[in-house]
């Protein structure tokens, strides 16, 4: 009965549940970034209007109007910008490829994605728990180093950090430096908020202005949300910068990164698999040169939002004394398992003549993708012949 009216519902208004649904997460999508926004402007409406302009005088009056004003645009202009290029994932590869082709044949596409995605196989370090290659089963894509799905977004991202709610978007590649631009901006907005709101309040005390004259509550709204946003806010900055020196995603410091070896990750059994706990991190190439992926070279343009990441978001320059303690732990692995493997087989030589005996046998596969050899141990029985 209660299918039946709620298919009546929606029929008799001509929107489906699929509409319905769509609308919330549109809904959704819109609130924080009309929060944001409009908060930003109310703040900078007080500052730069109601007291640098109306209250200040003299130089206090330029100081205040020339500052917030400019910190507004670069906030607002960096905000702006995350949203912009938030969600891009390993598809755009095809429209960089530059492929023939008319535009809406969507299998000429994903032939291309595809053979973008396999070129780029052989240069990627990380791999799945399994050791096998990294691979979306939503997107249908292989996925580069780095590269995460988000289930909010529904498609994968180069160079993940998170998923952030206050932006309604996912902070990756493309969008890395406008968001860590964007939190130095608002610790920055804050702190002059404060700091100004703070004089002139001190002012009206001080005056005894408050015998006379009703205090602006907007002064007073200004100065609590700055120096709370200020606190909060600094905080996460001094995290986030620690990672941007030591070149990891906030994905990277919670959750453990394998990689890729000659030996399967199944096959491990005289050490641990390589992974970023047990060999480090291998993206890792010094505090400068991590902050310089992100930022880029040229330190005039570090603090402006414009765009001078390095690289292309799919592949990313390693630590080669990583990639060599992964290459050794792998050889030395290899080299165990070969000599229990010679001590079976002697074992079973010398007692083949009779009774019932039980080997282990290496079976090596190869890789198609990766060339990696897997070590697989299987058991295998023989009897005597009577």
């Amino acid at each position: 009965m209660v299918q039946y009216l709620r298919d009546s519902v929606f029929a008799k208004s001509r929107c489906s549940p699929g509409a319905v649904n769509a609308f919330c997460c549109a809904l959704g999508t819109l609130f924080p970034r009309a929060f944001v926004t409009v908060l930003l402007t109310w703040a900078a409406y007080v500052l730069v209007i109601d007291i640098g302009i109306r209250t200040l005088g003299g130089l206090g009056r330029a100081v205040v109007v020339l500052f917030g004003t400019g910190i507004y645009v670069l906030t607002v202009s960096s905000y702006f910008l995350i949203v912009r290029y938030a969600g891009i994932g390993p598809s755009r590869m095809v429209a960089a490829g530059g492929g023939g082709g008319s535009g809406g044949d969507e299998d000429s596409s994903e032939t291309e994605l595809e053979a973008g995605m396999a070129a780029l196989l052989p240069q990627g370090v990380m791999a799945k728990e399994n050791g096998q290659q990294r691979y979306c089963s939503k997107c249908k894509c292989w996925k580069p180093d780095r590269t995460h799905h988000c289930s909010t977004c529904g498609t994968c991202v180069l160079r993940m950090d998170h998923h952030c709610p206050w932006f309604s978007s996912c902070i990756g590649y493309d969008n890395h430096k406008y968001f860590i631009l964007f939190l130095i901006y608002v610790v920055v907005f804050c702190q002059i908020s404060f700091f100004v709101s703070g004089i002139v309040l001190l002012d009206w005390i001080d005056r005894s202005e408050y015998l006379d004259t009703y205090i602006s509550l907007n002064w007073v709204f200004l100065f609590i949300i700055s120096i709370i946003f200020a606190i909060a806010v600094s905080f996460f900055l001094c995290y986030q910068l620690y990672l941007l020196f030591s070149n990891k995603t906030t994905i990277e410091a919670m959750e453990t990164q394998r990689y890729k070896s000659s030996v399967a990750s199944s096959s491990y059994r005289y050490s641990q698999p390589p992974s970023s706990e047990s060999v480090g991190n291998v993206f890792d190439l010094g505090w400068r040169e991590n902050f310089r992926q992100v930022m880029g070279d040229n330190p005039w343009t570090w603090f402006l939002p414009v765009r001078t990441s390095k690289g292309n978001g799919s592949t990313f320059p390693t630590n080669g004394k990583v990639l060599n303690a992964i290459r050794r732990q792998a050889q030395q692995e290899a080299q165990m398992l070969s000599s229990l493997q010679g001590f079976l087989d002697r074992g079973g030589a010398s007692s083949s003549s009779g009774g019932r005996q039980s080997n282990v046998v290496i079976a090596n596969e190869e890789d198609e993708y990766t060339g990696r050899v897997s070590v697989e141990f299987r058991a295998s029985e023989r009897r005597r012949d009577d």
